[in-house]
């Protein structure tokens, strides 16, 4: 396995980041979509997946590097979209190949990365399957243009909703069982630029849906954002956030959606500016009354001051 001095620096810079992020230990594991481990298709819902970052390369050289899926369950079908998808026997086959020959490097072997275009498509019907498609690794293609109409529409409406969800809660954090935290991310002993922070922020709805979003690098975009709710649904063993899961997106549609909400939740949103001022509005009438009501002279002093007034 190669590994210069890059990858010695990505590694430092790695460890550095789990340090900070320690202190609010969200738990970022997560498992593929798979048809075959859904728990139950008896309800309709819709849950995202997207992920571009491996925890830890050593030990993950066998999980896609750049995946996202769409899931649709209705009237007990199931649709499942990808896109950035390899066929993970094609990869291990591969992966066998180079090791035998020692040309093995950390995790090149998924050649697909996310394009905003579905690679693979499963229907079934009740687990039977109905249809399946996928491309084939030699061609470099995508599905019809009609999937990847409808996966992009979707993802696009499903992720934007969960947005203004999240945007909403933050408004009204002191219902939403907001919480908020700031980490100073440790700085290499040559960095003398400023000092960057690890920012995460979490909210509940009243039907107890959990909401999460973090900047991990302290360049204030948000690129973790997830959403689930503890109800028994998944597809597998801590097969991660249930609904909404975006890990270190690269994406810039994406970014446009969810980048700003950890800045916008540190230092206050547009709306919430709008509240404060309409407030300030009603204080700068109420206030004088509120003075005159609790700030009162007593008799004698009041009788003294008009003494003083009339000798003049």
């Amino acid at each position: 396995m190669f590994r210069g001095k890059s990858g010695k620096a990505a590694i430092v810079l790695s460890l550095l980041l789990v340090m900070a992020a320690s202190v609010y230990s969200k738990d970022l594991s997560y498992r593929e979509i798979t048809l075959d481990d859904v728990s139950r298709y008896s309800e309709d819902r819709i849950a995202y997946q997207q992920i571009e970052y491996v925890i830890d390369p050593e030990v993950h050289q066998k999980q896609d590097t750049s995946s996202a899926s769409l899931l649709i369950i209705k009237d007990k079908q199931m649709y499942l979209f990808k896109d950035g998808y390899d066929d993970p026997k094609i990869v291990e086959q591969n992966r066998i190949i180079r090791e035998m020959e020692n040309r093995l490097v950390v995790n090149d072997m998924w050649s697909r990365a996310i394009d905003g275009k579905p690679d693979y498509l499963l229907i079934t019907d009740r687990r039977v399957e109905v249809q399946k498609k996928f491309i084939v690794a030699e061609k470099n293609d995508n599905l019809g243009q009609r999937y990847t109409d409808f996966y992009i529409k979707m993802r696009d409406a499903f992720v934007q909703k969960h947005v203004n969800i999240f945007r909403g809660l933050i408004i009204n954090r002191k219902d939403s069982d907001f919480k908020m935290d700031r980490v100073p991310i440790p700085k290499t002993i040559r960095d003398e630029g400023p000092t960057k922070y690890f920012t995460y922020i979490a909210a509940k709805t009243k039907d107890g849906q959990v909401y999460y979003a973090e900047d991990s690098d302290g360049d204030g975009i948000t690129e973790t954002f997830s959403v689930e709710l503890p109800d028994g649904f998944h597809w597998g063993s801590k097969s991660g956030p249930n609904i909404l899961f975006i890990l270190k997106n690269k994406q810039e549609n994406i970014k446009a959606m969810i980048g700003t909400l950890t800045k916008e939740a540190y230092e206050g949103t547009a709306e919430e500016e709008k509240i404060i001022n309409k407030q300030f509005n009603q204080l700068d009438k109420e206030i004088p009354a509120l003075m005159d009501d609790i700030i009162r002279m007593d008799s004698d002093t009041e009788r003294i001051l008009n003494e003083a007034k009339d000798s003049k």
